[in-house]
């Protein structure tokens, strides 16, 4: 009968054939016997002695190496893309300076214009037609918010023929108004002295045409005033009043001289100017007639442009105190080895910065306390501050950190003992060791404590000999030894038990 053999594997479960593992060994058949048809049993030989069955992975076929590629040389780039040529460095230069050049160019501009008609003309000749007499004109308006006190400069000037110097016309652009023809006294304020004395007389003529040379000294006058200040701390937003009567009289006869206008200029470097003359009249102690005078109101501002740019640098100092703050905590939250020299050069920078960015608003005042300093300079100065000691508090501690790191670790070396004796150390390999517990416990037990001293025996006799005790003693001592640290207890003593 013929053997069935299995065709199963080890595990009991059937594989097919894979490319990753199959047999090592191959079945051989008897000499010129072909393989069995299908469906017979295939005879191996010597299966039965088959010691063992190794599968080993199949053997990979080396692929032949790809044959070497050459390297494609990339094309030089082209000037244009899509129609879009690339601009070089020194055409966008060359932009940037025209556009520069074009920019500054347009602010120039600005200039043009600026010297316009007379600001006067219109109002002298209105004058001179509808109220002939004489006009003061303050040409120059000097505001001192320090002292505080404003400076105005006085022009006095004629309108009208009948008041007019002949060969004096065209004053302040205005060909019917000129110096005037009579001599008079300006008092400001009610002053008991004149404030400025005319004479026409004193104008020299011109030989080449016979005019009136008009000189500026002769016919001008300065007159100081003091401000209200009430809001002066509100910078830029400080605003400013004045109010003054000005009359004039002739010197000969003492008669009042009506003043038909005062004017003043209404824009100045650092302020507006918003003047209010009305007529007026005075009354001289002693006497009941009206002398005529004129009173003028001034409202003295900053421009909108000073208080946008105050506020502009009020701003920026603002965001560079806050830069302070960012540069700690760029500091704090940065690697342990970042630099913090820089942020620290950075933040002296700033604080060196603020107090100059201060100083270049319009005609600020100075470090007085002023609502913008309380609420500004000073509050930025001090968290500025407070940053870069925080900066150089964390510079100085990572500066340490890396000199520690830095230093050379010493190695802790175990000293090697001292060599014993030969003596010494026989006489410690001999040492026995001796187990004292059992003379522990009877010394123990045996142990009385000693009694109170007796206070009077001491003071006859600190001598005398005291009796042993009967009964007790230290270990190792006799009933007949002497006790010195054990006392009898006498009748006698204060004492009625061991304390």
């Amino acid at each position: 009968m013929a053997t069935r053999h299995s065709f199963l594997s080890t595990t009991g479960l059937l594989r097919s054939p894979s490319s990753a593992s199959t047999a090592s060994y191959a079945p051989s058949f008897a000499a010129g016997s072909p393989p069995a048809a299908p469906g017979k049993p295939t005879r191996f030989r010597h299966f039965k002695n088959l010691k063992s069955l190794t599968l080993s992975p199949k053997a990979k076929t080396e692929s032949p190496a790809p044959p070497p590629v050459k390297p494609q040389l990339e094309p030089p780039a082209r000037r244009g893309s899509g129609g879009v040529i690339p601009l070089g460095p020194v055409f966008i230069v060359g932009m940037a300076i025209v556009i520069s050049l074009f920019f500054v160019g347009a602010l120039s501009f600005a200039f043009i214009g600026a010297e316009d008609e007379p600001v006067f003309r219109a109002t002298l000749d209105k004058l001179a037609a509808e109220s002939p007499g004489i006009v003061l004109i303050a040409d120059n308006v000097d505001v001192d918010i320090d002292e505080p006190a404003v400076t105005l400069r006085f022009s006095v000037v004629a309108c009208g023929a009948n008041f007019t110097l002949p060969g004096s016309e065209g004053s302040h652009g205005s060909s019917v108004c000129g110096i005037p023809n009579v001599p008079l006294h300006v008092y400001v304020d009610s002053g008991e002295t004149p404030e400025f004395t005319f004479d026409p007389a004193q104008l020299p003529f011109t030989s080449s045409t016979g005019r009136r040379l008009g000189i500026q000294n002769i016919y001008q006058f300065d007159s100081d005033h003091v401000l209200d200040v009430h809001e002066a701390r509100l910078y830029p937003f400080d605003t400013y009043r004045l109010a003054t009567t000005l009359r004039a009289v002739a010197p000969g006869t003492n008669a009042s001289i009506p003043i038909a206008r005062v004017l003043t200029i209404t824009d100045t470097a650092s302020f507006i100017v918003a003047p209010s003359d009305t007529q007026s009249y005075i009354t001289l102690p002693g006497s009941t007639a009206q002398l005529p005078s004129r009173d003028l109101e001034l409202t003295i501002a900053r421009p909108g442009e000073a208080r946008f740019f105050a506020l502009l640098l009020f701003g920026v100092n603002w965001l560079l105190a806050h830069a302070t703050v960012g540069f700690v905590a760029l500091a704090w939250r940065s690697a342990e080895g970042a630099p913090v020299l820089p942020l620290l050069a950075l933040s002296v920078g700033i604080l060196l910065a603020i107090p100059g960015v201060r100083g270049v608003m319009p005609d600020a005042p100075g470090f007085d306390g002023v609502l913008i300093d309380q609420i500004g300079l000073f509050a930025q100065m001090l968290l500025a501050g407070l940053a870069t000691l925080a900066l150089l508090a964390t510079f100085a501690v990572r500066e340490l950190r890396q000199l520690d790191a830095a230093a050379p670790q010493l190695d802790f070396i175990k000293e090697r003992p001292a060599p014993i004796s030969r003596g010494l150390h026989r006489l410690r390999g001999s040492t026995a060791s001796v187990d004292l517990r059992a003379l522990r416990r009877p010394f123990v037990a045996n142990v009385v404590p000693p009694t109170p001293i007796q206070e009077e025996s001491m003071r006859e006799d600190p001598f005398a000999v005291r009796p042993a005790r009967r009964n007790g003693g230290m270990f190792g001592q006799n009933a007949g030894a002497s006790v010195s640290s054990t006392h009898l207890l006498s009748a006698e003593s204060p004492y009625s038990e061991w304390v």
